[in-house]
């Protein structure tokens, strides 16, 4: 039993506590301490337990996961301190870094409140305006002053709030905050000796896949895979506007002739024509079957003509759904025609960058990037 950590003994599973774990160890070593680790922002796969949508705080498992986050810290509720506080230092309210949350009271969550909201009102501007009041200056004038809204400076003179703030500088020791999580962490590794080694396995393999677009000797579209198994790299590329049917794209020795293969069973018409799938179909032609082995998320050796064609012309998505256009043609695969309507905020396109279905000299080609991958080594 790890007793460091309670919440996490009491509401998670073994593997989950690993989990969760290295989701602090791998944000601590790859954002830094010092940054925001928002859960909306940081989409590696290694923090897929973690849900920020259709709810107003971090979640993980659907548990609330501030607690969790503390008692990484070593930091648990108390009588007098029992409410779960958010630093003004960090915008997001779903982030998981352990130094930007602490157990207080409700007139902490008023000062951090108007912390956010004022700029400059610190402990020692509060302690600067009771001063000033009680030597006779009124309310309104340290409101002009300060540029503080006057309710506020009224409310602090009155003692109505921040009442403790004297006390509750809450000037944590955030060396003891991290040494306090990463013990935490090595705590729950030694307790759980099975599931941490299954989780490095599968970390370690998440961090080596590599999505089609990659280029031996290149770093892009390797190990940067989001909750769907899109290659994070290639969305950054779709958002711009990305869409090109070319297989010099993709590296010769790898993907070379299956990305051609591919090509040549679509029928390719003009650039606002439906190109229909030509390839195999099975149920009666109502599905359309491509040969494609090499999707690092899934299982299967064959993929519908239309995600397949998404793929090598825009970039690799995953397990999100691809739809066409209601006037398409069946299995139509026209970039230009093809679609992920789970997002919303990524950009249709109408032009097709480039068209070519093979090297001018293939031999050549390869000849000339392996020279290339030498001199970069």
């Amino acid at each position: 039993m790890v007793q460091s950590a309670p919440f996490l003994d009491k509401d998670l599973t073994p593997e989950d506590q690993i989990a969760f774990a290295k989701a602090f160890q791998i944000a601590f070593q790859g954002i830094g301490k010092d940054r925001c680790w928002c859960m909306k922002k940081h989409t590696h796969a290694v923090f897929q337990g973690f849900k920020t949508s259709k709810t107003r705080i971090l979640r993980y498992k659907n548990k609330d996961a501030r607690p969790l986050i503390l008692a990484m810290a070593g930091k648990y509720c108390d009588g007098n301190k029992s409410v779960i506080i958010r630093r003004s230092c960090c915008n997001s309210q779903y982030c998981l870094n352990p130094s930007h949350y602490y157990w207080g009271t409700r007139s902490d969550v008023a000062y951090e409140s108007a912390q956010r909201r004022e700029t400059g009102l610190d402990n020692d501007l509060i302690t600067k305006l009771r001063v000033e009041n009680e030597e006779g200056i009124s309310s309104l004038k340290l409101s002009k002053v300060y540029k503080i809204p006057y309710h506020t400076v009224r409310r602090i003179c009155n003692n109505e709030t921040y009442e403790e703030v004297a006390n509750a500088t809450q000037s944590d020791n955030l060396t003891e905050v991290w040494e306090r999580m990463l013990l935490t962490c090595e705590e729950l590794t030694a307790a759980y000796p099975t599931e941490a080694k299954k989780f490095n396995l599968a970390y370690h393999m998440t961090n080596e896949l590599e999505c089609p677009w990659h280029q031996k000797g290149e770093s892009k579209h390797k190990g940067n895979f989001g909750l769907m198994g899109e290659c994070l790299d290639c969305m950054e590329e779709i958002k711009k506007g990305r869409c090109s049917v070319d297989v010099t794209n993709f590296d010769f020795r790898t993907w070379y002739w299956q990305v051609k293969s591919f090509w040549d069973q679509v029928d390719i018409k003009e650039s606002d024509e439906c190109w229909v799938w030509q390839g195999a179909t099975r149920k009666n032609n109502t599905e359309s079957t491509a040969y494609f082995p090499g999707s690092p998320f899934h299982s299967a050796k064959t993929q519908s003509a239309p995600r397949v064609a998404f793929w090598l012309s825009r970039g690799y998505t995953g397990k999100y759904r691809i739809f066409s256009r209601s006037s398409c043609k069946s299995f139509c695969c026209n970039p230009t025609h093809l679609t992920i309507k789970e997002l919303k905020n990524y950009p249709e396109t109408n032009e097709i960058e480039r068209i070519r279905l093979s090297h001018g000299d293939i031999f050549q080609h390869h000849k000339d990037k392996e020279a290339k991958n030498s001199i970069k080594k």
